[in-house]
């Protein structure tokens, strides 16, 4: 492990923590300022334009009268003019709403927002009950798109906080960062916010300044976190990260940072395990491995969870440098269990054989070596012959499963999945509804390949440097096993004695092996395996 992939993991775990889940503000608490009852049509005189009330074909909002001038056959027709609309379709929509039929709210609202003037005063929150109706039927990215629009117009003080709220509780699921985190929250006017909207804002514009390399501004932010928010913790985590970049050496104090806030309560228990393997990496670059070893130990997991593959692989060289070979041996059995067999892990084969080297078993040494470059050989070759990296299924999945290049990996999924899901309301949306969602879902699907792949092509060949320096060991290995097979014993040598190990206490109990994995034992396995060194004699 070196420190520039320490320093790696850390910069992404700062940008991947998440905060703990906001309960957004009911919507029910929340009324147009002058809306007629729901079950009656508002009463007055509707746009000029507009049907009467009692106008059934008015009544509809998706009804379309036929062009006066019809388009030739085989040419484009053009986007008909919105209808008008009654301004009693808001109310009946709003009416839906609350009735919990989302579904049949959405296409009367959009109908509604077609028609209404922007100055109108219930237009924000005919967005904002869209957006809300989307969300509520899946279409997440949509409904996000219209509560960012009303952040950017800020046409109405009252919706704003709501939208707001709304879009912070977005942010704990893969999301447009660039059009919710930079172009929102890291744009707001913070004088007017509410306490725990502001705080995220505070916290989002931080992180675009400490992006740039402006940690004076970013700190300006950051001081006006309270000490009791979630927010000042992650900015605590952020600016740690920031700081461990510029020096060579960590000092004592920013491990013991590190692990005050493994324990602070205000974080989400992934941003504590991050901290704690924080605390770990840094104990193991200066050569602390005991305490390396008790910092990996704070990680906590959820119940009956597999666990992290590259967690387990830290420990293991952990236990080898601790010289506990058998328990490293143990821990490499775990990661042989179905839940890490895809896992891009070849370090995994390099540690095997330098244990069995060390242990004088040579042959089981040479496989193991030998069965790094047999598991990825595919990928070697297309490094060797600079093929197209990104089309490699094994460094592909590896870019895919860490940092920003997973991230928008998600995002991509989320949207590919949503996009099918808009497929189930083409009727109830209405065509101009739909039509819209379409285009703004094909429009966003785009950009998240561009982004997906940009971030892509750079990790891949990350992956690609980490296998390549795991080979070239692992050929070294091999060359120095090859000499040890094949040295002479010279006379009167003998079997270094065994180490008086202790491989259970009077309380444990042990099972042999069967091949058969259970979550809650994977760190539990050791490996009874002697040493066939020799020693000789004066």
């Amino acid at each position: 492990m070196t420190s520039r992939s320490l320093i790696a993991a850390l910069t992404s775990a700062a940008l991947l923590v998440s905060p703990a889940p906001a309960d957004a503000q009911s919507p029910a608490a929340a009324q147009p300022t002058s809306t007629a009852p729901a079950a009656a049509p508002t009463q007055g005189t509707p746009p000029a334009g507009a049907k009467a009330p009692g106008d059934a074909k008015a009544d509809a909002p998706d009804a379309a009268r036929p062009a006066a001038n019809a388009p030739t056959a085989g040419a484009e027709a053009p986007p008909s003019a919105p209808q008008k609309v009654d301004p009693g379709v808001f109310d009946k929509a709003l009416k839906d709403y609350f009735d919990g039929k989302p579904r049949d709210a959405a296409g009367p609202l959009h109908a509604w927002l077609q028609a209404a003037p922007k100055t109108d005063e219930n237009y924000a929150w005919g967005q904002y009950f869209l957006a809300r109706s989307l969300i509520d039927l899946g279409l997440t990215h949509a409904g996000a798109s219209y509560l960012a629009r009303i952040a950017r117009e800020r046409s109405n003080p009252n919706v704003l906080p709501r939208a707001l709220d709304t879009l912070k509780a977005l942010t704990d699921r893969p999301h447009d960062e660039v059009m919710i985190d930079e172009q929102v929250f890291g744009a707001l006017d913070l004088g007017f916010l509410p306490e725990d909207t502001g705080a995220y804002a505070h916290y989002q514009q931080g992180l675009v300044d400490l992006r740039v390399g402006n940690e004076r501004w970013a700190n300006t932010h950051f001081a006006k976190l309270s000490e009791t928010s979630p927010e000042a913790s992650r900015a605590k985590f952020a600016l740690l990260v920031t700081r461990l970049k510029q020096v060579k050496e960590p000092s004592d104090e920013i491990i013991s940072d590190f692990l005050a806030l493994s324990e602070d309560e205000k974080l989400t228990r992934e941003a504590r395990n991050e901290a704690a393997l924080a605390v770990a990496r840094l104990r193991y670059e200066r050569k602390d491995f005991q305490g390396a070893l008790e910092a990996y130990d704070r990680v906590k997991l959820p119940e009956l969870d597999p666990g992290r593959a590259s967690l387990y692989l830290e420990e293991a060289w952990t236990r080898y440098k601790l010289g506990e070979p058998r328990a490293s041996l143990g821990i490499l059995t775990t990661l042989d269990a179905p839940s890490f067999r895809d896992e891009f892990l070849p370090d995994k084969y390099l540690l095997r054989a330098l244990i069995y080297r060390d242990l004088c078993h040579y042959l089981p040494a040479k496989r193991a070596a030998k069965e790094l470059t047999r598991r990825f050989a595919d990928s070697l070759e297309a490094v060797r012959n600079r093929e197209d990296l990104t089309q490699d299924v094994r460094l592909r999945r590896a870019a895919n499963a860490r940092g920003s290049t997973q991230r928008a990996a998600r995002f991509l999924e989320t949207l590919e999945l949503e996009g099918e899901r808009l497929g189930r309301y083409a009727g109830s949306f209405g065509d101009r509804l739909f039509s819209h969602l379409t285009k703004l879902y094909d429009l966003s699907r785009a950009e998240a390949v561009r982004v997906h792949d940009a971030r892509l092509a750079e990790a891949v060949r990350q992956e690609a440097d980490t296998l390549l320096r795991a080979a070239e060991q692992v050929r070294l290995m091999e060359y120095e096993v090859g000499l040890k097979l094949y040295e002479r014993v010279k006379k009167g040598a003998r079997i270094v004695a065994p180490e008086d190990e202790q491989i259970l206490s009077p309380t444990q109990t042990a099972y042999r092996f069967d091949g058969e994995y259970w979550n809650d034992e994977l760190r539990s396995y050791r490996v009874r395996i002697d040493s066939r060194c020799i020693e000789e004699t004066p």
